[in-house]
C-alpha cells in the first residue's frame, strides 16, 4: 500500500517518514530546538527494559550523558527505545547510527515541532527545550523512539505502607488491584509483569518511569486490559510505559476526576486500542505517546444493558503523539455510542506520525447525541493513499447495539475542527441517518489536505447534514 508523507524518507520499520523541509502549519510553543547548541538541563537516563538487549542500530547521549537504548520486542515487532527525564533548560541530543547511509537525511518527528538537526558523519544532533516524545527516522535504519519526560518531582518511599513500590529489576506481579488512597510506583528500570485493575476506588495514583508488561496477564478472549479503572474517581496515571497488552491497552469506564499523562504505550496487535473511555466525566489526557494496533483514542459507550448509560462530559486531551499501525484510526469517537450524551470534549495539539485508516473518525452507531466537540491543532504526517482525513457519520452498523436494549440512532452537532493538516487529499465525508438523526453545525477552520486549503467542494454530505462552514 502506498503511503503519503511530506517526503519519501523510508525507515526500516514503520514505513515512510516525513521530510523536515516541508512546511507545516504550526509550531508547538517552546518545543522547537536549534541543532547542536550546548544543553543546560540536568539529565536522568532511564535504564529501560532490563530484559531487552542493548540496541546496535543507535547510540544516544544527552548533554554528554549516555542514555541506554534498548531493542524492545513489542508483540513480536522490534523497536529501539531510549528514555530519559530532563530538568529545566535545554537538552542537546546526539544520536549515532552506524548504519546510516551517506545520502540519508534523518528527521526528528513530529515535524510540527520544527526541530532542526545537524549531521556529522553517522551522528545526528539536535536540541530541545521541552520534554516530549520524539521519533528519529532515517532511510535504512529502524526508527528510534525517544521518550522524554520531565524529572519526577515527588518519588514515594518504598517503606510507605500506602505505596506498592516496584524497584529496578523484574517483578511478576500478576493482577494489581489497588485500594483507595494507594500509590502504585514503578521505578525507572522496573519491569512489572502484570496488569492494573481498579474497581470502585478513589484517590489512586499509578506513577513512575518503569514498564508495565501486560503480555501474560491480559487476554483478547477475556477482554482484559493492561490498565483499567471502573467506577472510580480522583485517579492519576502518569509517567509509566505499557507494553504487550493483548486487548485494549487502557480503559477508564464510569469514572470521574481522571488524569492521564506522560505515558508511552506500545501495542501493535489487532484490538490494541490505546486510551479508551466509556462514560467518564472530568478527565484530562495529556503529553502521551500512543502506539496502537487499533484506535489510538477509542472514546465510546458500550453495552448499556450492563453499564447503564453514563454520560461522557468534560473529556479533554492535549499534546498527544500517535503511531497507529495494523488497523483502526488514531482518533475515533464511537463506534458504539450506547448513551444519551457525549459532550464537552476536546482534543488539542495532536501529532499523528502514522495513520492506518481514517485520521479522525466520528461514527455514532447508537443513540447518543454527540455535541460540543473541538479538535484543534491536529497534524497527520503519514497516511496510506486513499484513506480519508475526516469522517463524521450517524449510522447503523457493525457495532450498533445488538442485545435488544435499544435500536435507535443519535445525532452529531456542534463540532469544530480547526488547524487541521493531513498529507492525504481525499474528500471529507459527513452523513446523517435521517431527518431527525443527522449531522449539523460543523465548522472547518484552517483545514489543509494534501497541501491545499479545504474548500466546500471537498466536503461530501448527504441530505441529512446541515450547517457546515469552511473557512
Amino acid at each position: 500500500m502506498t503511503t503519503v508523507a511530506f517526503a519519501l524518507v523510508t525507515a526500516a520499520t514503520g514505513g515512510p517518514a516525513a521530510s523536515p523541509a516541508a512546511a507545516v502549519s504550526s509550531v508547538a510553543p517552546g518545543s522547537a530546538g536549534t541543532a547542536g547548541t550546548a544543553g543546560t538541563a540536568a539529565i536522568q537516563p532511564n535504564p529501560g527494559n532490563p530484559t531487552s538487549p542493548s540496541a546496535t542500530a543507535h547510540a544516544v547521549s544527552v548533554n554528554g550523558t549516555a542514555v541506554p537504548v534498548k531493542a524492545e520486542s513489542v508483540s513480536g515487532t522490534a523497536h529501539d527505545v531510549a528514555m530519559f527525564a530532563k530538568g529545566t533548560g535545554t537538552a542537546t541530543v546526539s544520536v549515532s547510527m552506524p548504519g546510516l547511509a551517506a545520502s540519508a537525511t534523518p528527521v526528528v518527528t513530529p515535524l510540527t515541532l520544527a526541530i532542526a538537526t545537524t549531521r556529522t558523519g553517522s551522528t545526528v544532533t539536535f536540541t530541545i527545550r521541552d520534554a516530549h516524545p520524539l521519533v528519529v527516522e532515517a532511510p535504512g535504519v529502524r526508527a528510534l523512539f525517544l521518550f522524554v519526560t520531565p524529572t519526577e518531582t515527588t518519588v514515594p518511599s518504598a517503606s510507605d505502607p500506602s505505596v506498592l513500590y516496584f524497584g529496578p529489576g523484574e517483578h511478576d506481579a500478576g493482577v494489581i488491584r489497588p485500594t483507595s488512597g494507594q500509590t502504585v510506583y514503578l521505578a525507572p528500570g522496573a519491569l512489572v509483569r502484570g496488569r492494573i485493575d481498579g474497581d470502585g476506588v478513589t484517590g489512586v495514583q499509578v506513577l513512575g518511569r518503569g514498564i508495565l508488561d501486560a503480555g501474560t496477564d491480559t487476554s483478547r478472549s477475556a477482554k482484559t486490559m493492561a490498565i483499567r479503572f471502573h467506577d472510580s474517581s480522583d485517579v492519576t496515571v502518569s509517567g509509566i510505559a505499557v507494553r504487550n497488552a493483548q486487548w485494549w491497552q487502557t480503559l477508564y469506564i464510569r469514572s470521574s476526576g481522571i488524569h492521564v499523562s506522560w505515558l508511552n504505550l506500545m501495542g501493535t496487535l489487532i484490538n490494541n486500542d490505546g486510551i479508551d473511555t466509556d462514560g467518564v466525566q472530568d478527565m484530562t489526557v495529556e503529553h502521551n505517546f500512543v502506539m496502537s494496533g487499533d484506535d489510538g483514542f477509542g472514546w465510546h459507550a458500550l453495552d448499556a444493558a450492563t453499564n447503564g448509560e453514563p454520560e461522557t462530559r468534560g473529556l479533554h486531551a492535549d499534546d498527544t503523539t500517535f503511531w497507529n499501525v495494523t488497523g483502526g484510526n488514531p482518533v475515533r469517537f464511537g463506534s458504539s455510542m450506547e448513551t444519551s450524551l457525549f459532550t464537552d470534549v476536546s482534543i488539542t495539539r495532536s501529532y499523528v506520525l502514522r495513520a492506518k485508516e481514517v485520521a479522525l473518525k466520528f461514527d455514532v452507531q447508537d443513540w447518543a447525541t454527540a455535541s460540543d466537540v473541538t479538535v484543534d491543532g491536529f497534524h497527520v504526517e503519514s497516511q496510506p493513499v486513499g484513506k480519508q482525513a475526516v469522517v463524521l457519520q450517524v449510522l447503523k452498523g457493525q457495532y450498533s447495539n445488538d442485545t435488544g436494549y435499544r435500536d435507535e440512532r443519535g445525532r452529531i452537532t456542534g463540532i469544530t475542527i480547526r488547524d487541521f493538516t493531513d498529507v492525504a487529499s481525499d474528500a471529507v465525508v459527513l452523513s446523517g441517518w435521517d431527518a431527525t438523526h443527522g449531522v449539523s453545525d460543523v465548522s472547518f477552520e484552517d483545514v489543509v489536505l494534501g497541501g491545499t486549503p479545504l474548500t466546500s467542494a471537498q466536503v461530501r454530505t448527504n441530505q441529512f447534514v446541515s450547517g457546515v462552514t469552511v473557512s
